[in-house]
């Protein structure tokens, strides 16, 4: 892979309460899927997207984060993971 294949995609969503840490490991899961590097970021925070871990120990509930990916399928990461929070209320 070249640098110009690299690209670079952002979405803001929300985190709600409701099955905030079942949500995480399925952020986790997706993000896994993608070959692109993927952060969370959250005011001063940036946590590795395909890290359980990180996401449940710095991720708050009801806070909005940026998602971000970088990588030749990073439109597809950031599409796929921002489906799962448009989905959480049904």
């Amino acid at each position: 892979m070249t640098m110009n294949e690299n690209m670079e995609t952002t979405a803001t969503i929300h985190l709600e309460e409701k099955s905030f840490f079942d949500k995480l490991m399925t952020v986790a899961r997706q993000a896994n899927q993608y070959e692109s590097y993927i952060v969370l970021e959250s005011n001063s925070k940036t946590v590795n997207g395909k890290s359980i871990l990180g996401l449940s120990s710095f991720l708050k509930p009801s806070e909005f984060v940026t998602l971000r990916a970088i990588g030749t399928d990073s439109k597809q990461a950031v599409q796929g993971i921002k489906q799962l929070f448009v989905n959480q209320g049904k």
